[in-house]
C-alpha cells in the first residue's frame, strides 16, 4: 500500500500553466487540463501517481519540464492533482485518491492521463492505478525505485534503454490484471518482485545485463511466462499447489531448477516463484 502522501507547502512557488475546457453529456461533466511546472534543478524527487480509469501513458521529455501532464476526467467523479512540496521534493500528480473512482475501462467516454517527467530528474515513481489501460514507457528516464500498483489493469511497462541510475527495487502489485514487462534487463536493478492476484503476467528480461537479479514472482491464479536471453543463467525455486511448470532446457538440481550454463553464466537470474493454480513457463530462446 501506498504511504499517506504529505502536506503541500509552497504553491505559491509552483510555475504552472492550466488550461481547462468543460463540456456535459448527460450527468458527466468532462474537462481537460493541460498542467506544467518548470524544471528548476536536477535534484531527485519523489513523483506519486494516482489514476482511476480510462487510458493513461508515461514517458520522458527532453523539455525543461519536471513534469507536463495532459488529463481528460470526469467533473462529476473526480477531480485532478498536481502539487509539489518544495521542500519535501514530492510531486503528486493525476487524480484525488480519496475521490478515485471506476467506470470500467471499455467506456467509450473514459477519459485519459498522458504524463511526461524529466529525463535529468532521479525519479522515485510510485503508481497508483485502477482500472486502467496503461503504457507505461520509462525509456530514458533516471529512476531510482518504481513501485506500481493496479487493479483491473491491461499494463505494458517497458525499457527500451539502460535506466542512466541503479534502482533499488521494481515492485509490481497487481489485481485481475494483464500484465508486460519488456526490457526489464536495462532497468538497472538486482530486485525485481511481481504479485498478481488473477490474470496473465508476461516478463522479458532481455536488455543490457549489469547486475544479477533476483526476480520473485507470486500468482494466485494465471499464467507466468519468463523470457531469459541464452546466455543468462537461470536458477528456478517453485512452491506450487495446483499448478503446471514448463521447465525445458532446465535441470533439477538440489530441488531446484537450474540452465546447463548456470555455472559459467556471466550473468544470472535466481527465480523464487509461488503459484496456486495455473502455469509457469521458462522461455530461453535469446528473446
Amino acid at each position: 500500500m501506498m504511504a499517506r502522501l504529505s502536506r503541500r507547502s509552497a504553491l505559491g512557488f509552483a510555475a504552472v500553466a492550466a488550461c481547462v475546457v468543460a463540456s456535459s453529456a448527460g450527468a458527466q461533466s468532462w474537462r481537460t487540463l493541460d498542467v506544467a511546472r518548470q524544471l528548476s534543478d536536477s535534484a531527485p524527487a519523489s513523483v506519486q501517481v494516482v489514476y482511476g480509469t480510462g487510458k493513461m501513458g508515461v514517458r520522458a521529455t527532453s523539455n525543461p519540464l519536471l513534469y507536463h501532464m495532459q488529463l481528460r476526467y470526469d467533473a462529476t467523479r473526480t477531480q485532478p492533482r498536481h502539487t509539489f512540496d518544495v521542500a519535501s521534493r514530492k510531486l503528486q500528480i493525476g487524480v484525488q485518491k480519496s475521490e478515485m473512482r471506476f467506470t470500467g475501462r471499455n467506456d467509450p467516454n473514459a477519459g485519459y492521463l498522458q504524463l511526461e517527467l524529466s529525463r535529468t530528474t532521479p525519479l522515485d515513481l510510485n503508481l497508483d492505478l485502477g482500472a486502467v489501460e496503461s503504457d507505461l514507457d520509462l525509456t530514458g528516464l533516471k529512476i531510482s525505485r518504481l513501485h506500481v500498483e493496479s487493479g483491473a489493469s491491461d499494463a505494458k511497462l517497458r525499457f527500451d534503454s539502460l535506466n542512466a541510475t541503479k534502482m533499488s527495487v521494481l515492485e509490481i502489485s497487481l489485481g485481475a490484471a494483464s500484465f508486460r514487462g519488456d526490457r526489464l534487463a536495462n532497468a538497472n536493478t538486482p530486485d525485481i518482485r511481481v504479485d498478481a492476484g488473477v490474470g496473465s503476467v508476461e516478463l522479458d528480461l532481455g536488455g543490457q545485463w549489469t547486475r544479477d537479479i533476483e526476480l520473485h514472482v507470486e500468482v494466485t491464479l494465471g499464467i507466468v511466462t519468463i523470457h531469459v536471453p541464452a546466455d543468462v543463467g537461470v536458477h528456478v525455486s517453485l512452491e506450487k499447489t495446483v499448478a503446471s511448470f514448463d521447465h525445458e532446457g532446465l535441470i533439477e538440481r538440489d530441488g531446484a531448477w537450474v540452465s546447463k550454463n548456470w555455472d559459467s553464466a556471466p550473468h544470472k537470474v535466481r527465480v523464487t516463484a509461488e503459484t496456486v493454480f495455473g502455469k509457469l513457463s521458462i522461455d530461453r530462446t535469446g528473446r
